[in-house]
């Protein structure tokens, strides 16, 4: 997974185009009375035609909104409301130290600053990296054709295709392998939803304790925002809990920081619980397997590490090697019948 996957990514965007447009290329093909290769071509064409003009009206949307928001003041209503913040943490920082951290009067040139870093066009910086720019420039169109010719040649012969594939999960799911599959997915599923359930429940409550206004609704998205990678409940109370600190309402401040914590425990020490007592996993191996698998995946380890723990625990389960044996011994058997 982690050295083979980032190759074969190209590929599997191939797939998902040939498997979008292969409708397209079937009535092609039925229409215009041409070879499925030529009918694939103009599929991928038409595919590609839109997928331009859908980003060119996204990127002039974002023209006329931008133009919009200068036109109607937006920036100057940020860089005001800004200023209110900058002043309310130099008065907060003044009141807790007893000196001016920050001089309120250093906004605007702290404001200038980062105009001049965001819109200045650097000669000098952008000559030294243009080799990691090209590469990596290189690199996105190298990956962007790869991705394009295989969507073609996999979109030309998908009937194939499919039928390969699926005699290939037949092959890979076999018995014991396919039931135990269902019954970790499945478990996997449904703890996810628990989990998610009762994360959003601690935080509706929570937030209804401190008698936020919608508190039900703000509850289910920090829920949410549990449920994605990345994100987790944090991203919605650490700054939620400074800021309440920033302006002095120092018990709501640290009730937000509790209800982090609350939602961390909860689901560090549910999911290893409700995955590992279903599908007769100790939950500490979980644990351990999630674990090892941030260490090894980084970004995606939390779900990569389970699933190749899963992977090694089948190849050499006692049951599979049983399987493998019986189905070894059925063919010998067959051979011996036809000789």
């Amino acid at each position: 997974m982690e050295y083979v996957l980032p190759v074969v990514i190209p590929f599997c965007i191939g797939f998902l185009l040939a498997l979008a447009l292969y409708p397209l290329r079937k009535k092609l093909e039925k229409w215009l009375h041409v070879k499925r290769e030529i009918a694939g071509f103009f599929a991928l064409f038409f595919g590609l035609c839109i997928a331009v003009m859908i980003l060119c009206g996204i990127m002039a949307l974002l023209v006329i909104g931008g133009r919009y928001a200068g036109k109607s003041g937006l920036p100057e209503l940020l860089f005001s409301q800004g200023r209110i913040v900058w002043n309310t943490c130099c008065d907060r920082l003044h009141t807790w130290t007893g000196q001016w951290v920050m001089d309120p009067s250093d906004y605007g040139v702290v404001v200038d600053m980062i105009q001049r870093r965001s819109f200045r066009f650097d000669a000098d910086a952008f000559m030294n990296n243009w080799r990691n720019v090209s590469v990596q420039t290189l690199r996105f169109l190298a990956n962007g054709l790869v991705a394009i010719v295989s969507g073609l040649l996999m979109l030309c012969e998908f009937d194939e295709l499919k039928q390969w594939i699926h005699r290939m999960v037949g092959r890979l799911f076999h018995a014991g392998f396919g039931i135990t599959m269902k019954t970790v997915g499945f478990t996997w599923v449904k703890a996810q939803l628990i989990i998610i359930g009762t994360i959003t429940g601690i935080c509706v409550t929570g937030l209804l304790i401190a008698r936020e206004r919608y508190w039900l609704l703000t509850g289910i998205l920090i829920g949410i925002c549990d449920a994605l990678p990345f994100l987790g409940t944090g991203i919605c109370f650490l700054p939620w809990s400074l800021w309440r600190m920033i302006n002095g309402r120092y018990i709501t401040a640290l009730w937000f920081l509790a209800l982090y914590v609350i939602t961390s425990l909860a689901r560090q020490s549910l999911e290893p619980r409700l995955i590992g007592k279903k599908i007769g996993v100790p939950p500490l191996a979980v644990l351990f397997s999630v674990y090892v698998g941030i260490k090894v995946y980084t970004k995606w380890g939390f779900l990569l590490g389970p699933v190749s723990a899963f992977l090694i625990w089948q190849l050499y389960s006692e049951e599979v090697a049983e399987e493998d044996r019986d189905e070894s011994d059925e063919t010998a058997v067959g051979e011996d019948d036809l000789l």
